[in-house]
């Protein structure tokens, strides 16, 4: 076998004698070798080969072997092209050497980079070994690539040399040349190389020994059951279509029933309408003469009734005559006149009077709420005018009881006075608003700037931070990489409080100023010349750090003395500012120095004293607490808007409702002014009414009495009179209408009688014989009752037959008429109803039939040939097993029934179902319900829709159909089953009969003509038996012709030599910086020399 290129095997060639012991340390190549066997021999590249043994953890990968992988996830191979070879030489029973490999071409890090082919020849590994090196230097040498391979197996001229396309067709190819005609080889090889300790014998000997194929072809059986339901199904259609037209024949002879009574309602109520009307035009008739002789009755009544009305009120004028010439009548009207004037007057007066006192109380409370507001500065009226206007209006209020010496004149002044106050309220109203507006403003101001303060952003003029980002960004556009601008307050720290406020207000715009490196400031002055008009700043400056020199230092302390610095290159600037200011607390060493100030900022400078501007310092913006004492200073602030705003809302609240001028207008002044008027009037009114009452006499009043008593008495008696002629009235009109009525009723009836003709089938007796209209009403209504009835159900029974018709035709996609006076039905119902089911339930039969018989043979039959094949080949397998011994042990494959499938197994495997019809037999009689139900359950995989459904019975029918369901497996071990202790025996005992179960199986596979392939490869195989097995299973290969690679643990090889033919050791060291493996023959010599080296080192 060569390897090149394969992990850390460079180039590799090895030979194998028939049985080889492979071993060395861990990690040191040993399964590199065996997964490149895979490859070869089994055509696949998959990562599922790949280093199996170790309880199933694959640990390479195809790339991981072709580059070279280290633990530490480096690779060997891991720069440039280069390509891989691995390639076995086989010899067959002439000695001829033939050879089949694969050939990797590597880009890169991935599959997609890589490329391979397998190839074969019918010639031994060339003398290159695949490597060009004629005239080359070592390091020029070149392993063949798949073009180079190509090419060169294109040289030879035998067709058994070339490369595959496919995977596939090199599987093929290589079975074939190996005389291999078990298609299980490759999955049975496998598993041998990956030595999975069997758990599941029975799993483990269907798969790997029975050469059935387990799952039963049911198409052609699936077939003739679809013929057989399709059959029923038309059995079935046929039944429901007899059902169908049985249930519409029924109800079409029950509609021709009701339409029968339906036609003899229709008769009866034609005879009734008739008679009804002659009944009634009778009982018209008599009604109109009645109310003739009612009417001419009540009209003599009337004619009496006027002329008794007409002398009553004759002598009702005479009474009222009689009155008018009574004095003490004329002067009774001339005092009701007088008190009617009275009356008008009065309530006009009253009206005023009301207003009057209303509009006191309302401007009396007003004046009363500017009272109390009148020592407020934004109110400002005249000390006292709200009391004087009260007092005019409430003496006002107290003249409304004599409104005819109300003091007009007063009043007019008073509503002059009011328009003025009222002016004046206006304007103090609109200021108040203006007031709070402005407050609400400061207030938004206020909560903006705390809210960036508890930001940690100082409240800096947006046109300084402008200038500071654009320059910024300019200066970072120029070089290519951020260039710092900062403002001087943010690197100076006030050390002492007390001189806070001098500091801040002597360098209240210098503490402004930006910083930039002074390897910075001429481009910074050239950026500020170009922005300064486009972002119209003016005011800020940049610090020209490098040339800042402070003067001389004092000898007192100065406001430097103060601050700190966090910029060295800073502090001469910021002493300039400062340090030539002193510190005066004293007032008598102010005039000492050139520039001195005080702790509360009088600053000494030029000669001259003054006090800086509090505005100056009024917001600290130097150092890193500045924030602090800011955000206090802004609480404090809206702590003092807040009650401002309160109290300037309270005064509006108040100033918003009075309206003084809306009280009393101009108009109102004239209402008062006529009011005055009346009540003078009404005095005058009052006066000639009492000279009135004075005059009258008490005779003229006792006859004016008796005068109106015979009044009232009439009276009554011409009311009494005129209610009779209105009943009489009333009477009559009713009269008429009746009359009217009956008149038209009676013409209506006897032109109905002309227009209509007598019933045909003249009156029955039964509505003849009734003479009273009310009992011939109920007696009609009793028949439209029965006739409406009767119609609403022809109807509704008519749409239900029309449905069931429609439905028919839907059901069985059939055309026929479904109207009522169709016949189409009943000839379909008459055909139906002669002998056609009986044809269709034979027929059905026949299917039935054809369809179990195939059951038969597809089912039972196949079933039962498959379980009598694997019991010949277990049997032949056995009696393989018997020639070859294993140690002491004799191992022999049992093949049972399976107990939980019982009934089943005795139904595949009776006899009586050999050639005779399942059907007729006593096996179906006795096994009726498990037939039928397998059966059903087989057809009915064509019919379910339901997905689940159809899963969970496809699955179980498959179970079903193989035959390992009905059987059990095991392997004896000298008589006693292994199944029942294969998973508690020791890991010795365990992987014995794996072997033999391994070595069966491969047998079996091999089991082809002499010259074939009897290669067996074992991967990490002896680690838990002991010696005296481990010989045996070296000893059972021997005897069964196989040629062994067994991957051998180091600690059994000093042992165990003895018994192979050749021994082989993986190893690896490091070479130029990288890790070489090489595999050496092994001689017990060398494992007596590494004995002892071991014991001098021990």
């Amino acid at each position: 076998m060569l390897l090149i290129n394969w992990l850390y095997y460079e180039k590799v060639m090895l030979d194998f004698d028939d049985i080889v012991f492979l071993s060395g340390k861990t990690g040191e190549g040993k399964s590199a070798l065996i997964d490149a066997m895979q490859i070869v021999i089994l055509g696949k590249t998959d990562k599922s080969l790949f280093n199996k043994s170790a309880n199933d953890k694959t640990t390479r990968d195809l790339m991981g072997y072709l580059k070279g992988k280290y633990k530490n996830g480096t690779y060997k191979r891991d720069k440039g092209f280069f390509s891989s070879h691995l390639c076995m030489q086989f010899e067959d029973e002439k000695g001829q050497a033939y050879c089949f490999g694969i050939v990797f071409d590597c880009e890169g890090a991935t599959r997609n980079e890589m490329d391979y082919r397998f190839y074969m020849m019918n010639h031994p590994i060339p003398e290159h070994e695949f490597v060009e090196s004629d005239g080359l230097l070592d390091h020029e040498k070149r392993v063949y690539d798949i073009r180079r391979m190509k090419k060169f197996l294109d040289s030879f001229s035998d067709r058994g040399c070339r490369m595959f396309t496919t995977n596939t067709d090199y599987r093929n190819y290589f079975k074939q040349r190996m005389m291999i005609k078990d298609e299980r080889f490759f999955d049975v090889f496998k598993m041998a190389v990956a030595y999975t300790p069997m758990m599941n014998i029975s799993e483990f000997i269907v798969k790997n020994i029975c050469q059935e194929e387990e799952d039963l072809n049911l198409e052609e059986m699936q077939e003739e059951i679809q013929d057989y339901r399709q059959m029923k199904e038309q059995l079935e259609t046929v039944q429901s279509k007899k059902e169908q037209l049985q249930i519409i024949h029924d109800k079409y002879m029950d509609i021709l029933q009701d339409k029968e009574r339906f036609d003899t309602l229709a008769i009866e109520q034609q005879a009734i309408n008739y008679q009804m009307m002659v009944l009634e035009h009778e009982q018209v008739v008599a009604s109109y003469h009645q109310h003739n002789e009612e009417f001419q009755t009540l009209k003599q009544q009337r004619a009496q009734s006027v002329a008794e009305y007409e002398a009553v009120e004759k002598q009702l004028e005479e009474l009222k005559d009689k009155r008018k010439d009574n004095a003490a009548d004329i002067l009774e009207r001339k005092i009701q006149n007088c008190q009617n004037q009275w009356d008008i007057h009065h309530e006009d007066v009253s009206v005023v009077s009301e207003q009057l006192i209303q509009k006191g109380k309302d401007l009396d409370e007003q004046l009363e709420t500017l009272e109390d507001i009148e020592d407020e500065e934004l109110l400002a009226l005249e000390e006292g005018i709200s009391s004087t206007q009260r007092l005019m209006v409430r003496k006002s209020i107290n003249q409304v009881e004599h409104l005819e010496r109300f003091d007009l004149d007063e009043y007019k002044t008073l509503y002059e006075n009011l328009q003025n106050i009222d002016e004046h309220v206006v304007n103090c109203r609109s200021n108040l608003k203006n007031a709070l507006v402005k407050q609400q403003e400061e207030m938004k101001e206020l909560l903006v700037k705390k809210q960036k303060l508890e930001n940690g952003k100082k409240p800096y003029p947006k046109q300084l931070l402008l200038f500071k980002e654009e320059l910024q960004k300019r200066l970072r556009m120029m070089h290519q990489k951020e260039i710092s601008v900062t403002i001087l307050a943010d690197h100076i720290t006030i050390k002492d409080e007390t001189w806070r406020n001098a500091i801040e207000g002597y360098i209240r715009n210098q503490k402004l100023n930006l910083i930039v490196d002074e390897a910075y400031f001429m481009d910074a002055y050239r950026l500020y010349r170009s922005m300064k008009n486009e972002l119209d700043i003016h005011t800020y400056s940049i610090v020209d750090q490098a040339k800042a020199k402070p003067g001389p230092d004092l000898d007192t302390t100065t406001l430097y003395d103060h601050v700190e610095v966090d910029c060295e290159d800073l502090k001469p600037y910021v002493k300039y500012l400062l340090g030539r200011v002193a510190c005066c607390e004293k007032e008598a060493d102010i005039r000492k120095y050139h520039t001195s100030i005080t702790p509360d900022c009088m600053l000494y400078s030029g000669y001259a004293i003054s006090h800086m501007n509090p505005n100056h310092y009024k917001i600290p913006f130097i150092g890193a607490d500045s924030l602090e004492k800011q955000l206090i200073e802004v609480e404090r602030e809206i702590k003092e808007n807040q009650q401002h705003e309160a109290q300037l809302q309270q005064l509006y609240d108040i100033v918003k409702d009075i309206h003084i001028a809306h009280v009393i207008n101009d108009d109102f002044i004239r209402q008062v002014e006529a009011a005055m008027t009346k009540a003078e009037q009404m005095n005058a009114l009052e006066k000639e009414m009492k000279e009135l009452k004075d005059a009258m006499t008490p005779q003229s009043l006792q006859e004016l009495m008796d005068i109106d008593e015979q009044i009232k008495a009439t009276q009554k008696e011409r009311n009494r009179i005129y209610g009779i002629q209105v009943e009489q009235g009333s009477n009559a009109k009713q009269l008429e209408k009746e009359i009217t009525s009956d008149n038209k009723r009676m013409q209506e009836l006897e032109e109905r009688l002309k227009q209509s003709e007598k019933p045909v089938y003249g009156i029955p007796d039964s509505i003849a014989n009734i003479k009273e209209l009310d009992k011939m009403i109920q007696r009609k209504q009793q028949i439209d009752s029965q006739y409406k009835h009767l119609e609403n159900s022809l109807g509704i029974d008519q749409m239900e037959l029309k449905s069931q018709k429609e439905q028919y035709n839907l059901m069985f996609r059939i055309h026929l008429d479904p109207s009522f006076a169709s016949e189409d039905y009943e000839r379909e119902y008459e055909k139906f109803a002669q002998n056609v089911v009986e044809g269709y339930i034979e027929k059905c039969h026949l299917a039935e039939q054809k369809a179990y018989e195939c059951f038969q043979n597809n089912f039972f039959n196949a079933l039962n040939s498959k379980i009598e094949n694997v019991k010949m080949q277990i049997d032949r397998l056995n009696r393989s097993i018997k020639r070859h011994q294993f140690g002491r042990s004799q191992y022999e494959f049992v093949c049972t029934c399976n107990e939980d499938y019982r009934e089943y197994y005795n139904l595949i495997t009776n006899k009586e179902l050999n050639g005779h019809n399942l059907l007729n037999t006593h096996v179906y009689e006795e096994n009726e319900e498990l037939i039928r139900e397998l059966f059903d359950k087989i057809s009915a995989l064509s019919s379910l829709n339901d997905p689940k459904a159809y899963h969970e019975l496809e699955k179980e029918v498959k179970m079903l159909s193989r035959f390992t369901t009905y059987l059990k497996f095991d392997i004896l071990e000298n008589g006693n089953s292994l199944g029942k202790t294969i998973g508690s025996s020791s890991g010795g005992e365990t992987q014995t009969p794996f072997y033999v179960a391994v070595l069966v199986s491969l047998f079996s596979v091999y089991d082809g003509p002499a010259g074939g392939l009897q290669l067996a490869v074992f991967d990490e195989a002896f680690d838990k038996m002991d010696n005296e097995r481990i010989e045996e299973c070296i000893n059972l290969l021997k005897s069964l012709g196989f040629q062994a690679i067994i991957v051998t643990p180091t600690d059994k090889i000093s042992n165990l030599s003895r018994v192979a033919d050749m021994t082989l050791i993986a190893t690896s060291d490091e070479r130029n910086h990288q890790r070489v493996s090489t595999v050496t023959k092994w001689t017990q010599k060398e494992a007596i020399h590494e004995q002892a080296s071991e014991a001098v080192i021990g």
